[in-house]
C-alpha cells in the first residue's frame, strides 16, 4: 500500500479546564505528533498488519523534527521536500469534552515541484495496488491538478481511495478514484447541499449517510463509504450497499478516527475480504483510534476487540 500526504502538518494539542476568548490563559499540558490525514491512516493500516510505504510533500522548515519522530514510530515514510514551512494545526481539548481545531496554512507548492512530486509517486505504484490519498491539498494545487492527479493514479494501475474536503472531492471524483470516503457532511456538500448540517445530527444520520453514498457511488465511484461520526458508516458498491451501526467507545482524541478507519479499511481491501468486512475493520480502528492522543494511532489489540463487538445491521 502506498499512502500520499501531499498537505501534511504538526499537531500541537493543547490541554485546558475550559477555553475563554480574548483571555490569557496557561494550558494544563500541551503536546505535538507529525500529522496529516494520510499519516493518520497509515498508523491505521498498521493497526491492521500493513506496512504502508508513506510518501510526504513536507517543506524543508521544520521538517527534520517531523522526520524524526515519524522515524521514532517506526513510520515507513519517503519524504519529498520543497521550499517554505510546514503548517501546524493548533487543538485545543476542554475538560468537558470540546475540541476546537485551528488548521494551520500550508507552504504554497509550485507546479513543476508538484508535477515532480505526482511523477515520483506514480512511479511507485504496482498494478492492482491500492494508494491512499487523505487530507487537503497546499495552497497552489487547484481542482484541475486534483482531478489530474487521480487520473495519473488510475492511469499507472493504482486503485486510489481518495479522502479529502468537499471542493476537492468534487474535483477527485472527475478522475475517478476507486474508493472515497467522506463524511457526512462532505458527502452532501459535494452533492450540493447549500448549507451541510454537522455530521451527528440525530436519528437520521445513517439513514442520510446510506442516501449519500449511493448517490456518489451513481457518479461513477466503484467503492463509497460515508462515515457519520457515532451514528455509524454506510456504503454503497456496485455488489452492495449497506450500513454499520456506531457502538459506545472511550473517547479520548476524535481527531483522526476517519482517517484510521480508512487505513483500516483498504488494509482489510488488500487480503481480498469482503466490502461489508472490510468496513467493519474500517470501523473497528477507528473506535480504537479515538482512545489514543496520537492522531489515528489505533493498536492490533483494540482494533481486534472492537471489531468483535460489531455486528452488521439486519
Amino acid at each position: 500500500m502506498l499512502v500520499i500526504c501531499p498537505n501534511p502538518t504538526i499537531d500541537r494539542q493543547v490541554f485546558l479546564p475550559a477555553l475563554e476568548p480574548g483571555r490569557v490563559l496557561r494550558a494544563r499540558k500541551n503536546q505535538a505528533f507529525p500529522a496529516g490525514k494520510a499519516v493518520s491512516a497509515a498508523r491505521g493500516a498498521r493497526a491492521n498488519g500493513s506496512w504502508p510505504e508513506i510518501h510526504i510533500l513536507l517543506p524543508e522548515i521544520g521538517a527534520g523534527w517531523y522526520e524524526a519522530s515519524l522515524e521514532a514510530e517506526k513510520l515507513r515514510a519517503v519524504v519529498h521536500r520543497y521550499p517554505g514551512r510546514i503548517r501546524e494545526t493548533v487543538l485545543v481539548y476542554e475538560d468537558d469534552g470540546r475540541v476546537t481545531v485551528i488548521n494551520g496554512v500550508g507552504a504554497p507548492v509550485e507546479p513543476e515541484r508538484w508535477q515532480r512530486f505526482v511523477t515520483e509517486v506514480t512511479d511507485r505504484i504496482l498494478p492492482g495496488g491500492w494508494v491512499v490519498c487523505s487530507g487537503s491539498f497546499p495552497p497552489g494545487i487547484g481542482d484541475a491538478d486534483v482531478t489530474d492527479f487521480v487520473t495519473q493514479v488510475g492511469r499507472a494501475g493504482g486503485r486510489l481511495a481518495l479522502d479529502t474536503g468537499p471542493g476537492w472531492l468534487s474535483a477527485g471524483i472527475a478522475g475517478r478514484p476507486a474508493l472515497i470516503s467522506p463524511n457526512l457532511a462532505e458527502a452532501e456538500a459535494a452533492l450540493g447541499a447549500a448549507d451541510p448540517e454537522p455530521v451527528d445530527v440525530g436519528e437520521d444520520a445513517l439513514h442520510r449517510a446510506e442516501l449519500a453514498a449511493i448517490k456518489l457511488h451513481s457518479r461513477g465511484v466503484a467503492h463509497v463509504v460515508v462515515t457519520a461520526g457515532s451514528a455509524g458508516v454506510a456504503w454503497a458498491t456496485s455488489e452492495s450497499t449497506g450500513k454499520l451501526p456506531g457502538i459506545a467507545v472511550e473517547v479520548r482524541n476524535p481527531i483522526g478516527a476517519g482517517d484510521a478507519f480508512m487505513g483500516g479499511l483498504v488494509a482489510s481491501l488488500e487480503t481480498g475480504s469482503s466490502f461489508a468486512e472490510c468496513v467493519r475493520w474500517g470501523m473497528a480502528t477507528a473506535c480504537a483510534a479515538i482512545g489514543q492522543w496520537s492522531p489515528g494511532a489505533a493498536s492490533v489489540e483494540d482494533t481486534a476487540r472492537y471489531h468483535a463487538q460489531l455486528l452488521p445491521e439486519r
